[in-house]
């Protein structure tokens, strides 16, 4: 009798943009089968001129060190091309991730969601051009 693990490691972001600006819902599971998919998403907004994200995690159920560092590199690609990258409503899993890596001062996590706001707004950013 062999054992079977069967798990759901989907992401499934959906990303609503305004000029500059996109908030980028995540769904599922941010961990090293899916990083590589967020990676390059999120490196399309830079191409595109994104200098603002905001990354709604209230849906989002696991993240591991892969996951991490693409949120590391989001931050340092948005803060290298002067925008800023903003969390929102990360769930308590989740949010001790950044506790436990010290990244809660480094990151701007905002634990109160926006995540029906549009991309301006939820990236703290209404009125910026």
């Amino acid at each position: 009798m062999a054992l079977e693990i069967r798990r759901n490691a989907l992401l499934d972001p959906e990303i609503r943009r305004a000029d500059n600006h996109a908030l980028v819902l995540l769904r599922g599971e941010l961990d090293s089968s899916t990083a590589g998919q967020l990676y390059e998403q999120l490196s399309e907004l830079t191409r595109d001129g994104v200098v603002h994200v905001a990354l709604d995690l209230s849906e989002l159920e696991f993240m591991d060190s892969t996951g991490l560092s693409v949120v590391v590199a989001e931050h340092k690609r948005t803060t290298a091309s002067g925008g800023e990258l903003v969390l929102l409503s990360p769930q308590s899993q989740v949010l001790r991730m950044f506790e436990m890596t010290g990244l809660t001062d480094v990151l701007h996590i905002l634990e109160d969601g926006a995540g029906e706001r549009g991309p301006e707004e939820a990236s703290g950013q209404a009125g910026v051009t």
